[in-house]
């Protein structure tokens, strides 16, 4: 199995440390089909672009960044979570825009309620610490990040299980249901196992991607590939999947073909 594009980088626009530009570069000279920049939502806590109008901004630098390069430049965003009803914080305008929208709950986000930074965020981060804690806010993270699978027009969404403990088999439930991928995120150290099997026992995809915050780990998706050859995922179950027999175009018609820039999503009830 191959992957031919990495959709989950970030740049200095949000908490990267290289400019788009040097992401870019970085993908064309791991010989990637196709990157996306996908920099944090406005409400992360120090980690989040100055606005929502940055991605239109990062949009008009990907149409030149791909004449420039040989690999196809998307812009999505990785939206945070902000509510128990799964509120993120992208608008519904500039998710329009986009090519993938990306959800994932974090532990150092704005909530929508302000208050529920105490009550939800807070107590995840002490969590962090003592594993009690962090077991005792399974349910509520879980309730979050399945209304955001099943409330908006997501393509994956990231890095489930990682700091914020949930209900694997209800999250994977939810994105079968709708179609929304779950990542496989080579750039951190969690449960990675346990998003594969939850894929399989509900018939979910998966998406495997570097989360790359400096242009070195762009692509370094190598442990994802592992994973998905050690539990037998065959590449139609992997969004940015090819077999070895698939060339580039069969890939890319492939990808097309998946509803990438997401799905028309229900309005919150």
């Amino acid at each position: 199995m191959q992957l031919f594009a990495d959709w989950h980088t970030h740049t200095r626009y949000s908490d990267g440390h290289a400019a788009p530009e040097e992401m870019v570069a970085a993908a064309a000279r791991r010989g990637l089909a196709e990157v996306a920049i996908t920099d944090h939502g406005p409400r992360g806590m120090f980690i989040g672009v100055k606005d929502a109008g940055v991605y239109r901004e990062l949009k008009e630098q990907a149409a030149r960044l791909s004449e420039l390069y040989s690999v196809r430049v998307l812009v999505g965003a990785e939206a945070n979570v902000i509510g128990l009803r799964g509120e993120i914080d992208i608008p519904a305008d500039i998710a329009g825009e986009l090519d993938i929208l990306i959800a994932g709950l974090h532990p150092q986000v704005w909530c929508r309620p302000w208050w529920k930074t105490l009550t939800w965020i807070l107590p995840n981060r002490i969590g962090k610490t003592f594993g009690w804690v962090r077991e005792r806010m399974r349910e509520a993270n879980t309730m979050a990040l399945v209304a955001a699978v099943r409330n908006n027009p997501l393509t994956f969404i990231s890095h489930p299980g990682l700091v914020m403990a949930v209900d694997m088999d209800e999250v994977a439930r939810a994105c079968a249901d709708t179609g929304c991928a779950l990542e496989i995120n080579t750039g951190h150290h969690y449960d990675r196992d346990e998003v594969v099997r939850a894929a399989l026992r509900w018939g979910a995809l998966l998406v495997v991607n570097s989360d790359a915050h400096y242009p070195e780990t762009v692509g370094a998706q190598d442990i994802g590939i592992e994973l998905l050859d050690k539990y037998r995922v065959p590449p139609e179950k992997v969004l940015n999947a090819c077999s070895v027999e698939q060339t580039a175009g069969a890939a890319e018609y492939r990808r097309g073909s998946a509803g990438l820039a997401g799905r028309a999503a229900p309005p919150l009830s």
